[in-house]
């Protein structure tokens, strides 16, 4: 996607929200307003790419507002939801390190959206001068490999049941509460898909929540009537 000069960076917001993430936080002032420089403010509306996968990697990004939907495509045309990527969050930016510089995924906003793009080579230039911002850079590639760790044991090991009354769960602004209400992130089938099942498999478990009175659904909203049961369901 080429990214039009015009959308240099030049507004506080943005400096300050490249500022206060932890990948740019050690950064001196200097260093800071030279980064900031080269960025590009990306405004993108809903199901507008980003990139896709195979492109050459030269930047990677910061979710201002909005959220951004990684994603692979199936021979057969079944999109894979790998990650949500949602307002404060970087991604892309292990790509850096690699000798083959290309997005494995696509990405996709999910709704009007605003990325910071940053420019890689920079970033890296500037951060092997700064042990501080390579240590924030190496605890962020962490948390995501924990992350992803999880997902891959509650693929394997949990069964569908279980895989979607865990992630309604953790939907919930206040887990400890009786009830509760959540927003669905995105569309049904797209979390059907990140939750790998079918969507009809979704609707089914659905269903059996909504008969066993654990919840209501209305639209992408659902009230949770039972929280101690939806955390039970599947197990």
């Amino acid at each position: 996607m080429k990214i039009p000069a015009e959308n240099l960076i030049t507004d506080s917001p943005v400096k300050s929200a490249l500022r206060s993430h932890h990948l740019c936080s050690s950064l001196s002032a200097n260093d800071l307003e030279k980064l900031a420089q080269s960025c590009r403010l990306v405004k993108l509306d809903a199901e507008e790419s980003l990139f896709h996968q195979g492109a050459e990697a030269q930047h990677f990004y910061l979710v201002l507002t909005g959220t951004i939907k990684l994603f692979r495509v199936s021979p057969d045309g079944l999109t894979k939801v790998i990650e949500v990527v949602r307002q404060g969050e970087a991604f892309a930016e292990a790509l850096m390190f690699l000798q083959q510089k290309a997005y494995p995924l696509n990405a996709e906003a999910m709704g009007k959206t605003e990325v910071v793009s940053i420019p890689s080579q920079l970033y890296k230039e500037l951060i092997l001068a700064t042990p501080e911002c390579a240590m924030g850079v190496m605890g962020n590639m962490a948390m995501k490999l924990h992350r992803r760790i999880n997902e891959i044991e509650t693929l394997t090991l949990q069964n569908t049941r279980h895989r979607l009354g865990n992630y309604l769960f953790g939907l919930l602004p206040d887990p400890a509460a009786t009830s509760g209400e959540i927003q669905l992130p995105m569309a049904k089938q797209l979390i059907a898909s990140q939750l790998a099942m079918q969507p009809e498999t979704f609707s089914r478990l659905i269903k059996e929540m909504k008969v066993q009175g654990l919840i209501s659904v209305k639209g992408a909203r659902i009230e949770v009537h039972d929280v101690s049961g939806l955390r039970a369901f599947g197990h």
